[in-house]
């Protein structure tokens, strides 16, 4: 019985560090997505088109641009959709993200394309793996591998501070 609860410690031990990477991975991304922006302008010097079925669309278009921003920095942004079917020479301006450098936001003549990352699969991600760690940590008590106080204590302090530390990095 003792080698049984050394091996189902490490266990949820590694699938603890496990999943609050998950966790902490997913809020960067969140985090990331709303971060502070500064704007860069800049010119499109090249557009490329390219077939990209996405959802058994066989007529999507991807459209590449390349933008020529000031201070000699090349940008490269890619999407789908009319959005970025802009031709060479046009001139444009890119929100950058601080987090990441990212490109969040392309602004042409008087349209905005949003090209941050989608919300629903970090959240989506984020609720599964606390989930998860709520079902082993539930496991580990009900086989009185921990104090089962001590457990869910460690579950809610570990679920709570790990998004507040991301968020307060970035």
């Amino acid at each position: 019985m003792t080698v049984l609860r050394r091996v189902f410690f490490t266990a949820v031990a590694l699938v603890s560090l496990f999943l609050g990477g998950v966790v902490c991975l997913m809020c960067q991304v969140l985090a990331g997505r709303d971060a502070p922006v500064y704007r860069v302008e800049g010119q499109v010097v090249s557009h490329e088109r390219g077939a990209l079925p996405v959802g058994g669309d066989e007529d999507a278009e991807s459209h590449t641009i390349e933008v020529a921003a000031a201070g000699g920095r090349h940008h490269r942004v890619t999407a789908v959709g009319p959005g970025l079917d802009l031709p060479p020479g046009q001139p444009v301006t890119l929100d950058v993200s601080t987090a990441d450098g990212g490109i969040a936001y392309l602004r042409a003549g008087g349209s905005v394309v949003d090209l941050r990352p989608g919300v629903i699969r970090p959240v989506l991600l984020i609720v599964a793996s606390l989930l998860a760690l709520g079902a082993v940590y539930f496991g580990a008590v009900r086989l009185n591998v921990y104090p089962p106080v001590a457990t869910w204590l460690a579950l809610a302090l570990g679920a709570l501070l790990a998004p507040v530390a991301v968020f307060v990095r970035v």
